[in-house]
């Protein structure tokens, strides 16, 4: 069919149980955009909005494979009626379509802007797309919608934002400095893109990053080996040069210097074992020690060592060491330029949502330091404070004796809550809420959930447990933030009941906090 694109939206109907179709857009004979999606005519479960902006005025012909009438509605705006059963109530979704990596983390003009993986029309993987969202206060979140959109390169694979404060690329547009964004074009992709390599590429903004406008001399690095994906840039200042870490292939990362921020030379090459892609690359305090700086690199298994850089070798100091122990939180980016000089990262979470439309969530944003233990450096991430701002009906309960005739019982009306646990490492306990269970074995001084385990290290005399439920995802945190569990499920809200058993033991501390919803409407 062929129309005359006049709107900003057109929606197709789709349902879970339909098989894949193809649909290929043309301008004037030539295919510019096409996307994979479970098109039904006949019985939709959703009708997924696509982005028709960029094509307004033009006459677009759709072609579908397999040949099926190709059915869809206009609008100017999307309108969102789902009633949010299983919609995490303090994690971030897209309203509509699949999520994963977070991409584009950086601070502009006074608010927080987060960029991510994003399938429009779809709840799973594919189609791969830049959606947007900003934000004052890093928990409360509105979308812009799709800002990078696949094109004859490939579809939009991960990257990173940075603010050209000393407009390098000539990019700026008035007084405001240019947002710059590095992304992956993933050749081969998609129909447009078939035949080309994974290159590294570049879009800015001159708006505050609600529109993004690519970089007519792309790809600024061609393709360095197999997938080469992921790229990560921060400004190195003692040197006055720009990093850039990426992903190679198999294990190998490379790290990339530039001074102009188009032109770049591998300086380094670094081999993660026991990881892949998605790295992240920045410098932290230790123990919040001003003259004391080190360096993090991580991938996106939360794999990572910590060391020196003096912006021509990243010295590795420690052995390879893991943060998330949990069967979700993959692919960790932080956020570049942080007012008051936080290091906030966020990841996303594979959460299942069965009969949803929408896929996949985002970890509440983490402040990210460096802790001592036993004189060995560890990276440790803890919930943002920010996350009190939603905190109802709080209880404290200190000394509590727990015995298995007599359990810590509270009913728990909200779909999320922050509880934290502070207990003597000696003594094994449980706790449950939503059909999720967590245990702690003194014995092995090891953390279990569903089919995971976390060693702990213990030290001290305490153990000090951390967990945030929601509907479909579960974070807990112990050791001070350096062992991490991100945790997918599905919450039973009959089972809403907070129980905490052990044979024999007394509690120092329990503190529950009901959270509000970050969505006043959905």
């Amino acid at each position: 069919m062929e129309f005359l694109c006049d709107t900003n939206y057109i929606l197709f109907p789709t349902s879970d149980n339909a098989q894949n179709k193809r649909l290929y857009f043309y301008i004037d004979n030539e295919l510019v955009y096409d996307i994979v999606l479970k098109l039904d005519n006949a019985s939709p479960d959703y009708k997924f909005p696509v982005n028709m902006r960029r094509f307004k005025g033009n006459k677009v012909k759709i072609i579908s494979n397999p040949m099926m009438n190709i059915c869809f509605e206009k609008a100017d705006k999307i309108q969102f009626d789902y009633d949010g059963k299983y919609r995490p109530s303090v994690h971030f979704t897209a309203s509509k379509g699949w999520i994963n990596d977070p991409n584009g983390l950086v601070y502009y003009g006074g608010r927080y802007l987060m960029y991510f993986q994003h399938n429009p029309v779809a709840t799973t993987w594919e189609n791969m797309h830049w959606g947007g969202a900003v934000s004052d206060d890093l928990i409360h979140w509105e979308e812009i919608g799709d800002v990078l959109f696949p094109d004859k390169d490939g579809t939009m694979f991960s990257g990173c934002a940075i603010i050209d404060k000393k407009n390098l690329t000539g990019l700026q547009r008035g007084n405001e400095p240019a947002i710059l964004y590095f992304y992956t074009s993933a050749g081969n992709t998609s129909e447009t893109s078939k035949g080309k390599p994974f290159t590294q590429c570049l879009a800015y903004s001159t708006d505050g990053g609600k529109a993004l406008i690519k970089y007519d001399k792309n790809p600024i690095i061609e393709n360095l080996a197999y997938e080469n994906r992921d790229p990560k840039v921060i400004y190195y200042s003692p040197l006055d040069i720009y990093i850039m870490v990426l992903y190679l292939d198999g294990h190998s990362f490379a790290i990339l210097k530039s001074e102009n921020l188009t032109q770049w030379q591998k300086i380094q090459e670094i081999t993660m074992p026991d990881d892949s892609e998605c790295p992240d690359f920045y410098p932290l305090s230790v123990e919040n020690d001003s003259d004391n700086i080190k360096w993090v690199f991580s991938a996106a298994a939360d794999r990572y060592h910590i060391g020196s850089f003096d912006g021509k070798i990243f010295k590795i100091e420690t052995e390879q060491k893991r943060l998330n122990f949990g069967n979700a939180s993959y692919a960790a980016q932080s956020w570049f330029n942080t007012p008051d000089g936080r290091r906030i990262r966020t990841a996303f979470a594979s959460a299942v949502i069965p009969n949803n439309p929408f896929g996949s969530c985002l970890n509440i944003p983490q402040n990210m330091t460096i802790k001592k233990i036993d004189n060995n450096m560890y990276l440790s991430a803890l919930p943002i404070d920010e996350l009190k701002t939603l905190y109802k009906d709080s209880v404290t309960i200190n000394n509590a004796a727990i015995s298995n005739s007599n359990p810590y019982i509270k009913r728990i009306d909200s779909r999320a809550c922050d509880i934290s646990i502070s207990a003597d490492v000696s003594n094994s306990f449980s706790l449950e809420l939503f059909g999720l269970k967590i245990t702690y074995d003194s014995n092995s001084k090891t953390l279990f959930c569903l089919d995971k385990s976390a060693p702990l290290k213990c030290c001290g005399h305490n153990l000090n447990l951390r967990v945030i439920f929601d509907t479909v995802y579960a974070e807990i945190f112990a050791d001070d933030g350096t062992v991490f569990m991100g945790m997918t499920y599905i919450q039973d809200s009959n089972l809403n009941r907070l129980e905490i058993n052990s044979e024999k033991a007394t509690i120092h501390n329990i503190s529950i906090s009901e959270l509000n919803s970050i969505h006043e409407k959905i």
